[in-house]
């Protein structure tokens, strides 16, 4: 989400030629008789497993506004230094409207141990405005340190890591396969630009989603906090919908910023 926080700002300037209403899900407070009819799913921990051969739409949108779109995809299996892998990827656009001043394209790909569930190898190529950048980190954990490769100056950089450390999209599939149970936490940590970033993820509640194309969903409502080096290191405040079911699907998520907030809501779910 932190590459949408930046682009989204220019829509400030830009908001006066953008027209139409984006496809945003909606929140619905559970009433006393769900609560009776859902109480064994509300207690009970949930754990589910990772999407292959998924692919996942979201739509993007500023104060409701349409911003551009969230495609996430794993494809296939593949061996990859002798381990079997998930290949993850996510394509993040603006749409046309915002393109003529700011685009933004990016991608991401992840191979995801499918044994243990954490990142072998992460691709980054990013392409905002004026700002470019292509990296690939490889994790060692023999050595317990990541390489960073910059593909576009060729610089090399090295960074110690944790024996489970995650890529950004990596912890996305280590988290759909924990248990998930309301008032408790989860702790993952993210290697990013040459740093471990602690991640407490709080299962705050129990809602409903309505997303107009795909239907109503009983969802946790999960915040996210991140440290640094034992200090906070947020910026804005975010949370996330995921279906309380077998499936787990990540359905609404918010960030709010300075001038109002910033969604992704899912569209469709597609078997490839």
């Amino acid at each position: 989400m932190k590459n949408v926080q930046k682009f989204i700002m220019v829509i400030l300037f830009t908001s006066t030629i953008l027209s139409g209403c984006a496809f945003t899900g909606k929140v619905k407070p559970i009433n006393s008789g769900q609560i009776v009819q859902d109480e064994v799913l509300m207690k009970v921990a949930h754990e589910s497993k990772v999407p292959y051969k998924k692919r996942f739409t979201f739509s993007m949108a500023w104060n409701g506004i349409p911003v551009g779109s969230i495609v996430a995809e794993i494809p296939e299996i593949i061996e990859y230094k002798g381990k079997q892998a998930y290949l993850v990827k996510l394509v993040t656009r603006s749409n046309k409207f915002l393109s003529k001043i700011y685009r933004v394209e990016d991608a991401y790909i992840s191979y995801v141990d499918v044994e243990k569930i954490h990142s072998l190898r992460y691709e980054a190529d990013r392409h905002e405005g004026r700002y470019n950048k292509h990296v690939i980190v490889e994790y060692d954990f023999n050595k317990l340190e990541a390489t960073y490769y910059n593909l576009l100056d060729g610089s090399v950089k090295n960074c110690s890591i944790e024996r489970e450390v995650q890529d950004p999209l990596s912890a996305v599939c280590y988290f759909m396969t924990l248990p998930v149970k309301i008032g408790e936490r989860i702790d993952i940590t993210i290697n990013l630009n040459e740093k471990n970033f602690n991640v407490f993820v709080q299962v705050e509640n129990f809602d409903n989603i309505n997303l107009s194309r795909l239907g109503e969903f009983p969802a946790y409502k999960m915040r996210p906090h991140v440290e640094l080096n034992g200090e906070k290191y947020e910026k804005g405040r975010a949370w996330i919908y995921v279906s309380a079911d077998d499936n787990r699907y990540p359905l609404y998520g918010v960030v709010r910023i300075p001038f109002g907030k910033v969604t992704a809501t899912l569209k469709s779910v597609e078997e490839i």
